[in-house]
């Protein structure tokens, strides 16, 4: 379960993945690299649309279009995984990991 995060320094990384399985194997490759559970959130239901989202992202600091954005790619079924990096090269290590496996991020907003 992924704790509240204490620290300037931490980020927090959401991505989508349409099949949980391949959200699994995420997972198991992030705590091969140094990811501890307690760092990896996963939210999601395997028919139908996702639950609102809103308030989950405001809670961990992830901007609203981004929920948005899960709510309407994910109209039959996902996994949101929420991912907690403590230093900038495990966010670097992270992002690697979950483009790797497939996930899908948010279009980047200017």
């Amino acid at each position: 379960m992924l704790k509240e995060s204490g620290s300037s320094s931490e980020s927090v990384i959401t991505v989508g993945f349409y099949e949980p399985f391949t959200a699994v194997n995420a997972i198991h490759e992030l705590n091969q690299v140094g990811f501890e559970d307690d760092d990896i959130g996963m939210v999601g239901v395997l028919a139908g649309p996702m639950a609102d989202l809103t308030g989950l992202c405001q809670a961990i600091g992830v901007p609203r279009e981004h929920a948005r954005y899960y709510q309407t790619s994910f109209e039959d079924g996902g996994v949101l995984l929420i991912v907690r990096a403590r230093e900038l090269i495990m966010k670097k290590t992270a992002l690697a990991v979950l483009n790797e496996n497939g996930g899908i991020f948010p279009p980047i907003t200017q």
